[in-house]
């Protein structure tokens, strides 16, 4: 009974050692110590960390979406400046104007449409053709549309 008391007593002594050395030093040393988390300045530390990353990944998408819009108007404004040999020509106006508001009408309709200088009128094209044929071709569907009345074959 004497070596139960003894061991008893010296587990309460350990336990208020134990419980005194936590109390003082904090959790903070008990966590870091015992449980082996990181402390207050690591997590810090490592929350900084990983909002820096976030600001450099979210720099580099819109520098990345910049650049990517850029390059499609570049190949817009390339596709733009290529004129096949056959055009089928939507109007020719001695006003810019109302060449622009050609070329927006047949944008509307899903064309890519072009202008250019000819005779002294800005002609519309809505479409371009390598031959005369598919030039052909298109022309007839075109003109069988509600919105196309008048429509010809340009050879450039």
């Amino acid at each position: 009974m004497k070596k139960t008391l003894i061991a008893f007593s010296v587990t309460v002594m350990l336990s208020i050692i134990l419980f005194l050395t936590i109390g003082l030093t904090g959790c903070e040393w008990f966590n870091t110590s015992v449980l082996g988390k990181p402390d207050k300045a690591e997590l810090e530390a490592k929350e900084k960390a990983a909002r820096d990353e976030a600001v450099r990944d979210s720099t580099r998408k819109a520098e990345q979406a910049k650049y990517d819009a850029l390059l499609a108007k570049e190949k817009e404004e390339a596709a733009k400046k290529v004129l096949l040999p056959f055009n089928i020509i939507v109007g020719a106006f001695e006003e810019s104007q109302n060449a622009d508001n050609m070329v927006n009408f047949y944008q509307t309709k899903g064309f890519n449409p072009q202008t250019f200088d000819f005779g002294g009128l800005r002609h519309v094209s809505a479409v371009s053709f390598e031959t005369m044929a598919e030039a052909e071709r298109a022309l007839e569907n075109l003109l069988e549309t509600d919105y196309c009345e008048e429509a010809w074959i340009f050879k450039r």
